[in-house]
């Protein structure tokens, strides 16, 4: 995740953390309702579009950088790694609510999105669709 605020208009987001811990802030540093988050390996973010979302800090400590030989993890040791994907059809743009940039075009472009079909990762059924915001 990139270290500046930027958000998305174009599509929604689904974040897995897949090494190591940071923390993260959604909703810019501004915002009085703005939430900074700290994540692990296996968690799983559903970010709407329009949220202002960025790294603050990689919290993964030197010691995770080498493999514990008590840990028998298929995971790869190291510095704090995700994926970021995105619904079918959906390319991301760059938005950083910085002068020059369309706010109504933005707006729009958000307002028009559809939420998802199903649960990006349980299916039918799941959180991302039972507490549609």
């Amino acid at each position: 995740m990139y270290s500046t605020t930027h958000f998305h208009s174009t599509t929604h987001e689904v974040l897995v953390i897949t090494r190591g811990t940071a923390r993260l802030r959604f909703g810019g540093e501004d915002n009085p309702g703005g939430h900074t988050a700290d994540v692990a390996t296996g968690d799983v973010l559903v970010v709407p579009a329009g949220v202002g979302h960025r790294l603050l800090e990689d919290t993964s400590s030197s010691s995770s950088s080498s493999p514990s030989s008590s840990t028998k993890s298929s995971l790869l040791p190291g510095p704090f790694e995700m994926v970021g994907s995105y619904p079918p059809g959906c390319s991301w743009d760059m938005c950083y609510g910085n002068e020059g940039e369309d706010g109504a075009k933005l707006e729009s472009n958000i307002e028009q999105l559809e939420w998802f079909a199903q649960d990006p990762i349980y299916g039918h059924q799941g959180p991302a669709i039972d507490s549609h915001y």
